[in-house]
């Protein structure tokens, strides 16, 4: 397959802006997807902090070693503003829940940021985690698509569904045996 370009007066390569999430099992995934579009063609750039880039960086320096165009756009995580030490900008399934909290602030802070990087950018489109919604929003005020990562299965997902439209759950009538 060959590289996506926009036909046109000009041929225009793609650019794509990836925010992928602070977890390990969405940012290594999203990071992945990202990976593939530059090796189709697209102009990649990965937006993340220090820390989390720390995770991926190897693999990205080999893809642009290969000739792709991808690279990583760091940003200094508020961890003194939000109360936590220096470098815990992720977390896991290990992650005491007081600092879970204190790196959502984080994000938060971060989410100007990202939104002026967004614009001084000029990417074609974002592909961004589903933890962050508000990209919607700021892909639509650049006039651009947002592609958006939902971790889990279709099973998953098909039965949260089931149950927010259906609400088989409050329909359950329960019959008692009498002895």
């Amino acid at each position: 397959m060959g590289s996506l370009i926009v036909p046109g007066e000009h041929d225009h390569k793609l650019k794509l802006v990836s925010l992928p999430f602070v977890s390990t099992s969405h940012l290594i995934p999203v990071v992945d997807i990202a990976r593939l579009f530059a090796i189709h063609g697209v102009d990649v750039t990965i937006i993340t902090t220090t820390a989390t880039a720390a995770i991926f960086q190897s693999s990205i320096d080999r893809d642009r070693d290969r000739g792709h165009a991808i690279r990583t756009h760091v940003v200094k995580f508020p961890c003194e503003q939000v109360g936590l030490p220096e470098g815990v900008e992720s977390f896991n399934s290990n992650t005491p829940r007081d600092l879970v909290h204190k790196i959502y602030q984080g994000l938060t802070i971060l989410q100007d940021q990202y939104q002026q990087l967004f614009h001084d950018l000029q990417p074609d489109f974002l592909f961004t985690d589903m933890f962050y919604p508000w990209t919607v929003d700021a892909a639509a005020k650049l006039g651009i698509p947002r592609l958006i990562y939902v971790g889990g299965g279709y099973l998953a997902h098909s039965s949260q569904n089931t149950l927010e439209q259906f609400l088989p759950h409050t329909k359950v009538l329960l019959d008692y045996m009498t002895s």
